[in-house]
């Protein structure tokens, strides 16, 4: 198991990409688009990137609908009348779903090389500030690993009905369930620092 960088670290330079990516105008999601693309030329990036886009096709399709018909402007279709959607509409929603799109590339390369364990471990450290508050980030952190191996691990049924008709298991669900800690190193820091520059200049 790869521990470096922190799994932390890899969580926070998501979420740096994802503040850049949300900021950028134009010509800067454009370069942040090739940068991230170098990432597809690896096997592991472009199977998690597709299984997402798979997983959010309709969303992406009604979030560019929705802007096309929701955002006043030029018809693309004036023989439609008002059935038809508007171009400035359709330039906002396709800019909305690229957004996401990268989003999503970006996830896809932190899932490609995190493990489910190391995922759960680094949302564990993250909401350690949340324990002053009353939040039990061990039993969230157990509850999280085995609903995650549980979904992995179960019977896929072949119709959602089906699904919700599945009795639960007889086995007795285990209670504890084990994450290696993981230790900060130099590279860390320059990982957040990345993160930290992404966010600031997206």
């Amino acid at each position: 198991m790869h521990n470096c960088p922190h799994p932390v670290a890899r969580i926070l330079l998501w979420c740096g990409w994802a503040v850049a990516v949300e900021r950028a105008a134009l010509p800067e999601l454009g370069l942040l688009a090739v940068a991230i693309a170098t990432a597809f030329l690896f096997a592991p990036v472009r199977l998690q990137l597709l299984r997402l886009l798979r997983r959010t096709r309709w969303l992406l399709a009604v979030l560019v609908l929705t802007y096309a018909y929701a955002v006043p402007g030029t018809v693309l279709w004036p023989a439609l009348s008002w059935a038809s959607p508007a171009i400035e509409g359709l330039q906002q929603g396709g800019l909305r779903a690229g957004r996401l799109v990268l989003l999503l590339a970006g996830l896809a390369v932190m899932l490609a090389y995190t493990t489910r364990p190391q995922l759960i471990y680094g949302l564990y450290v993250l909401a350690r500030p949340l324990a002053w508050l009353g939040f039990d980030r061990r039993a969230f952190a157990v509850r999280l690993g085995l609903t995650l191996e549980y979904v992995e691990q179960a019977p896929k049924p072949a119709r959602w009905l089906d699904a919700l008709r599945e009795p639960m298991p007889d086995e007795a669900t285990p209670t504890t369930y084990t994450l290696h800690a993981a230790r900060w190193q130099s590279c860390d820091v320059a990982v957040i620092l990345a993160a930290l520059l992404l966010a600031v200049l997206g």
